[in-house]
């Protein structure tokens, strides 16, 4: 089970550091250096890829007097929202995200797929507990080793992290198929419905 004791001394791991905090209250260079990314590299690395632990579904009510032009309504993002993943039933086409709000003419209420943070590390899948060391590491590469070499290496270490985690990720569930909108289905037959990885479903 992940914690921040783990994450920080696997990513002090990757660097090469023989330093490794004991408890979460270690006042050393790790510890800062760890704490002083934490929340905005977490937030982050879950923008980066819809993952499954990390995401959320939602059915938001219209919002009244917004200006929506040229779309007929304005509906607002949950505030729990780190990314809109996808509109349920319509391409991306369909829709535009402006801030906090979705503008789209299609009819409430709208069906939504979103990511969350999720602050504690026990919830975390154990591949983006690692994703997100490699990603702590390459963050505090150049602060704590002063290496610009090994700041290229940290990074592309977490390039490779997220590569595989991505890959598992992925194949924990099958494709979830954007079903056909109204307009679709206002032109008779049953379309083609591609899902949010770009599969053609008949």
């Amino acid at each position: 089970m992940a914690d921040f004791v783990t994450i920080a001394n696997l990513a002090a791991s990757s660097l090469g550091e023989d330093d490794q905090l004991r408890s979460p209250d270690d006042d050393t260079h790790l510890s800062r250096s760890v704490k002083a990314v934490w929340d905005v590299e977490r937030q982050a690395a879950i923008r980066d890829h819809t993952w499954n632990f990390a995401m959320r579904r939602a059915v938001l009510a219209q919002v009244a007097g917004q200006d929506a032009s040229p779309y007929a309504a304005v509906y607002r993002l949950p505030a729990t929202s780190l990314r809109l993943v996808e509109v349920l039933g319509y391409r991306r086409a369909d829709y535009q995200l402006e801030g906090p709000f979705i503008l789209s003419s299609a009819p409430a209420p709208l069906r939504i797929r979103y990511l969350v943070d999720v602050p504690e590390p026990a919830e975390w899948d154990a591949m983006f507990a690692k994703v997100f060391a490699m990603r702590v590491a390459w963050q505090i590469a150049d602060r704590i080793t002063g290496d610009t070499g090994r700041v290229q290496i940290a990074e592309r270490k977490y390039l490779a992290a997220l590569r595989e985690a991505k890959r598992v990720d992925a194949r924990e569930n099958p494709p979830v198929p954007f079903e056909p909108g109204t307009w679709e289905l206002s032109r008779g037959g049953v379309p083609e419905r591609v899902d949010s990885n770009g599969f053609i479903w008949p």
